[in-house]
C-alpha cells in the first residue's frame, strides 16, 4: 500500500530502510515516482508512458516482491489519478 506512514515515509527519504525493507515501502517507492510524473504531465499519453515502464521493469527479472509492488502501485495509481482524469474527458467529449 504507497500510503505508508509519515515516519516511514522520512526513513525512505533518508535511505534508511535498506535493510529493513517491508512490502509498503516499495509500493510507496513506485507510486510516488509515478505520481510526480503524472502531476508533471496529466494525461492519458503519461500514463500510458508509466504503464509500458511498470511492464518492462516488472517483467525484466520474472516475479519479485518489487515487481508485484510495481504492479499495486499502479493499480492504486490508475484508480486514483488517471480514471477521475478519464471520466473528466468522457464528461467533456462524450462516451463511445
Amino acid at each position: 500500500m504507497p500510503f505508508i506512514t509519515p515516519e516511514r515515509r522520512e526513513i525512505i527519504s533518508q535511505n534508511l530502510c535498506l535493510v529493513t525493507i517491508e512490502q509498503g515501502d516499495r509500493c510507496y517507492v513506485c507510486y510516488k515516482e509515478m505520481v510526480e510524473k503524472w502531476r508533471a504531465e496529466p494525461r492519458w499519453a503519461t500514463a500510458h508512458d508509466i504503464y509500458k515502464d511498470v511492464v518492462l521493469r516488472g517483467t525484466q527479472f520474472g516475479v519479485s516482491d518489487y515487481a508485484v509492488a510495481l504492479e499495486l502501485a499502479w493499480q492504486v495509481f490508475f484508480q486514483i489519478h488517471v480514471m477521475p482524469y478519464e471520466q473528466l474527458k468522457r464528461d467533456a467529449n462524450g462516451d463511445i
